[in-house]
């Protein structure tokens, strides 16, 4: 059985891999005021969840990055930023997250998190040339049709909150997002589809997003190729950074509402895996 002792060790050697030098736990000014606390999150954190086989580092990365964003946390957005980096994110697709999340977590949120990006690039001497990939020469009609058809890549056939008034303020807001963050945002490179499902479950997730638009979006993970496990371990993920009510709670369980409603299973190796992993 692993001691915690083994769980502190493997956490720490984790924490120094992923932070790569940076300003960490041991000299943070904040966390030496409890030290105690300090241990648990070399354990709990590093030790036992950023080392869980389910999601690779990358996916990791984006993940926590983007609740940063949403939650706003700029001193640890900052750090996770340079860990992306270190972990093998360029920094088109670092932009590409923050640009995923506009719709999301709104325009000055978004721009705060690319200022520290940009302070981040320049302090690690990145000569960072930004992409210009918008297509200004579309008409409306053809970005609400590419917004159409990235929806349904991404989502399905969603129902939307529609009325009978095709002009109400509600059907103008759904038009508007369907053309900007299905089609304008969804269909750039740098990020693929699982990636931007990782980005927009994580922000939902530690927003504390509880309905039908959570369901759609798990369901639409799903459609994209990110695994059932994969989303379980999205949640397990977040847990330290955005609090365990919103993930335990709520979106476990809505997430196994889904899989279940699909007749998906996880297979029992990962099942099992995840049992004892809990349990050491």
């Amino acid at each position: 059985m692993t001691t915690l002792d083994q769980r502190y060790g493997e956490g720490r050697q984790i924490r120094n891999a992923i932070m790569a030098g940076l300003l960490g736990y041991d000299e943070s000014p904040g966390i030496k005021l409890a030290p105690d606390l300090r241990r648990i999150v070399d354990e709990a954190l590093f030790g036992s969840v950023w080392q869980r086989p389910a999601l690779g580092f990358k996916d990791r990365s984006i993940c926590t990055i983007s609740a940063m964003t949403a939650l706003r946390h700029l001193t640890q957005l900052r750090q996770h930023i340079s860990a992306g980096l270190h972990l093998g994110l360029t920094p088109d697709q670092i932009v590409e997250i923050f640009i995923q999340l506009t719709f999301y977590v709104g325009v000055p949120t978004v721009e705060d998190a690319l200022t520290l990006a940009s302070e981040v690039f320049e302090a690690e001497a990145i000569d960072f040339t930004p992409s210009v990939i918008y297509d200004t020469d579309r008409s409306v009609a053809d970005l609400s049709d590419l917004g159409a058809r990235s929806l349904l890549e991404h989502i399905g056939d969603a129902t939307t909150y529609q009325t009978d008034d095709a002009e109400s303020e509600e059907m103008q807001l759904d038009r508007l997002i369907n053309e900007y963050h299905w089609g304008a945002i969804y269909t750039r490179p740098h990020l693929d589809a699982k990636s931007r499902a990782i980005c927009a479950l994580s922000a939902m997730t530690v927003l504390g997003h509880y309905d039908r638009q959570m369901r759609a979006r798990i369901e639409g993970a799903l459609r994209v190729g990110v695994k059932p496990s994969e989303i379980m371990e999205l949640f397990i993920h977040l847990t330290l950074y955005g609090g365990y009510l919103t993930t335990r709670t709520s979106m476990l369980r809505i997430a196994r509402s889904v899989f279940t409603e699909q007749g998906l299973q996880e297979p029992a190796g990962e099942r099992e895996h995840r049992a004892s992993t809990s349990s050491t």
